[in-house]
């Protein structure tokens, strides 16, 4: 059989190939001869199965079913029954034969494909090892100005590991593609085969085999792998490649896009610190340019004269309200409803032999009613020099308690004991209350009970003790701010003073709730709104005869110049201010320390700005 074109080529796993290694196409006069050399078997979820020797083969013409190019590799498609089950080809690395030696190839071709396949199975299996570590170990590296934040990393980390695997990918097509030599052999057999077919051109026909052959038409009635429908003229563009490369590809370059955008904006769109302030004014070339210049000085030269304080963080205000720290379980008493005093006061009484004797008094003493008002020398006894009878009380009241911790509290007692004093000062009368609860009080919730029993005192022991810490936990702000809609006033006081105690913005609106205040809740209520204020000290401490604290800025706005000053406790003395001249950053806070004038400590301090 006379043979007219020999080349040969290697079959690689892609698309609808069925086999793979190198394999040798012969164009003779009446059919095409197939060489399989060193193929093995290839299908998606089945072992390869190589043959154990050359094979050769030939099918007519007419059972070449599919016949057309993908990228830089042929596809050829042949019937099956006319060979199987090697009959579906994705060539590529085409090389010839030794010159003068028809139908050999050389060793140094055949070890070259070999190298080539290896290099491409090594590539794809790398293709999908190496995406992920390569991008998480770009991610970690990254500065911060390039990607920050869980999705600036993220984002950097899928675009290293896509753009590593879209590389491994293009090296494994890199190194099978045996350059123009190879595209010549290529469109040779494609010219030849189309040839022998009869779909070439008279001129192509009378052109010698091993001539560049011009484009011609190649017939695809079965495209192997190919998606139908597919235009004519765009295998080498775009819509050659395979459909996940399709879509990958415009998403790769969407995430570039978003990455090179956060980029640019952190490089070029960042604020930066101005030019100093003699540059600017050496430019101004009017009025207004000079007074915005001298602004610029004057501010500057502020902000130069200003000290420099280190900077801080607070979790809260530094308040007499939870100095001591705040109860697992708070006891709150009233008289009412309206009660938000909190203080549990006895009724006190006299009987009627005591007023009877009260009122004997002065005409027995002999003291004259001039006298009246003078103070006896024997004053706190009675006629017969014994110390005068008590008076006797009792109690009427309502007693709540709010669970502040973030686990509900089961089965728990309150015990209450009742006494009075006798002549002698000693407790007497000892009455107990037992206060018990069934069942769980959840976080942030209260109950209450009525209370009413003898005595001028009383002792309160909740059954549980302590405070709250980070084990422990404290309830959410909102089901404190729910406990701001409670009947009882001390109830919403209490609710209140958590969500300062939390910071929560809404601790504003529970304590306009309550105002105006009744008389006995000035001072907790003052004390709240102090805490709630958007400046406020915190980590007060006097050490060596100096006060240390942190001035903490919650506002929307940066504030130049505070005084540190001291809530008076009571009525009398001025209370002491330290002027600061600082500039408070927002969501910042200075620390600052100051001479202490005396020697007691400050019962409570408050940030106002300067000038109030």
């Amino acid at each position: 059989m006379a043979r007219a074109f020999s080349v040969a080529a290697l079959a690689i796993a892609e698309g609808g190939a069925n086999a793979v290694g190198a394999v040798r196409f012969t164009c003779a006069e009446t059919e095409l001869e197939v060489e399989l050399v060193r193929v093995a078997g290839y299908a998606e979820g089945f072992a390869l199965g190589a043959v154990a020797a050359p094979v050769r083969f030939g099918v007519p013409y007419t059972a070449i079913r599919g016949l057309f190019r993908r990228g830089k590799a042929l596809c050829v498609a042949l019937d099956p029954s006319a060979c199987s089950p090697h009959n579906c080809f994705v060539l590529a690395r085409f090389e010839g034969d030794l010159p003068g030696v028809p139908g050999v190839i050389s060793p140094a071709a055949m070890e070259a494909m070999e190298s080539a396949y290896r290099a491409r199975l090594r590539a794809r299996a790398a293709s999908w090892i190496a995406p992920a570590p390569v991008g998480v170990l770009a991610a970690g590296l990254s500065p911060d100005y390039l990607a920050s934040g869980p999705l600036g990393t993220a984002s950097l980390a899928l675009l290293v590991g896509l753009a590593t695997w879209l590389a491994l990918r293009f090296a494994a097509r890199l190194v099978t593609w045996g350059g123009l030599p190879s595209d010549r052999l290529r469109d040779a057999l494609v010219a030849e085969l189309s040839r022998r077919m009869g779909f070439a051109s008279d001129r192509l026909a009378a052109s010698t085999p091993d001539a560049p052959a011009a484009p011609v038409f190649a017939p695809r009635p079965t495209p192997l792998g190919a998606q139908p429908g597919r235009e004519r003229g765009g295998e080498d563009g775009f819509d050659a490649l395979p459909l996940r490369a399709r879509v990958l590809v415009p998403a790769a370059l969407a995430v570039v896009g978003i990455v090179a955008t956060m980029a640019f904006v952190q490089r070029f769109a960042a604020p930066r610190d101005l030019p100093p302030a003699e540059r600017r004014a050496a430019r101004g070339v009017g009025p207004t340019a000079r007074g915005a210049a001298a602004a610029l000085l004057s501010s500057e030269a502020r902000e130069r004269a200003e000290p420099s304080f280190p900077h801080c963080l607070c979790d809260r205000a530094d308040s007499p309200l939870w100095r001591q720290g705040v109860p697992i379980l708070s006891v709150l008493g009233s008289t009412g409803p309206d009660d938000g005093a909190g203080v549990i006061a006895p009724i006190l009484r006299r009987d009627r032999a005591e007023d009877d004797e009260a009122a004997a008094e002065p005409g027995e003493t002999g003291v004259e009613p001039a006298d009246a008002g003078a103070e006896p020398a024997d004053a706190g006894r009675d006629g017969g020099g014994r110390p005068p009878r008590p008076a006797r009380g009792r109690y009427d009241f309502e007693l709540a308690v709010v669970n502040n911790s973030g686990a509900p509290v089961s089965d728990f007692r309150v015990l209450l004991t009742f006494a009075r004093r006798d002549r002698r000062d000693e407790r007497a009368g000892i009455t107990e209350r037992g206060l018990f609860w069934e069942g769980a009080l959840g976080p942030g919730r209260a109950v209450k009970w009525h209370v009413e029993a003898p005595g001028t005192e009383v002792k309160i022991e909740p059954g549980v003790t302590g405070l709250l810490d980070g084990e422990t936990g404290v309830a959410s702000p909102d089901a404190f701010f729910e406990l701001t809609r409670a009947r009882y006033r001390v109830v919403r006081i209490h609710a209140a003073m958590m969500l300062a105690w939390l910071r929560d913005p809404r601790a504003r609106d529970a304590l306009l709730s309550l105002l105006p205040a009744a008389s006995g809740e000035e001072e907790k209520l003052g004390r709240i709104r102090r805490a709630t204020a958007d400046v406020v000290p915190c980590s007060v401490a006097v050490e060596e005869g100096r006060l240390r604290a942190c001035l903490f800025n919650g506002g929307v706005a940066p504030l130049r110049g505070v005084t540190l000053r001291e809530v008076a406790a009571g009525e009398g003395g001025a209370p002491r201010a330290w002027p600061i001249a600082a500039t408070l950053p927002v969501h910042e806070g200075v620390e600052v320390t100051l001479p202490l004038e005396g020697s007691a400590a400050p019962e409570e301090l408050e940030v106002v700005p300067q000038g109030r």
